[in-house]
């Protein structure tokens, strides 16, 4: 009983903080890229950014991403995830930045149609979607400023990104990704 309450205590306490931290962000940045799972399996990612200077050269950011990807003869992956991270500025122009996430991969399979075997031993078509997964992931990054003033930030970033398909035949399955994309910031 004592280690559940201490437990709900702690998240209580990191999610007072991250909710106040967020109510002081400065800038709220929009983005889209090319999303590849294992770099050749297309797809797209649209990211909503909150990201709070916390010097001249280093920001905190709190990003949520959108994106889709198609694993030709396999399955289609839709995912929604959220990111905490660190970015920080170059004078040059250049940035780096790295994040940890947690969000949901849902998975359809693709092809002319998954077929299962029912308890009579008959052979039927199944549903096409595979499963609802947890999909924690880190992420590196880094990227080039466009803009000549540093307020109005157009961003070109690559993101190298592993992330994780939990469960996946009772294991957890690794993927890599590579994010390709631009951030613009709204004022």
């Amino acid at each position: 009983m004592m280690k559940n309450l201490s437990c709900w205590s702690i998240l209580s306490m990191l999610l007072f903080l991250s909710t106040s931290s967020l109510m002081a962000q400065k800038n709220l940045n929009l983005g889209l890229g090319y999303f590849g799972e294992t770099g050749t399996h297309p797809g797209l990612v649209a990211q909503l950014e909150l990201e709070k200077t916390q010097s001249k050269k280093v920001s905190t950011l709190f990003r949520a991403d959108l994106g889709a990807y198609v694993h030709a003869r396999n399955h289609t992956g839709v995912f929604m995830d959220v990111h905490a991270g660190l970015r920080r500025y170059r004078n040059s122009g250049f940035f780096t930045e790295q994040y940890l996430g947690l969000g949901t991969l849902l998975s359809f399979y693709n092809g002319d149609g998954v077929f299962q075997r029912d308890e009579d031993g008959n052979i039927r078509r199944a549903s096409a979607f595979a499963n609802l997964d947890i999909m924690p992931s880190v992420t590196l990054g880094v990227g080039y400023n466009l803009s000549k003033d540093a307020a109005s930030a157009n961003l070109v970033y690559f993101r190298p990104k592993v992330f994780w398909q939990l469960p996946f035949n009772n294991l957890a399955l690794p993927h890599l990704a590579l994010q390709v994309g631009f951030i613009h910031r709204i004022k």
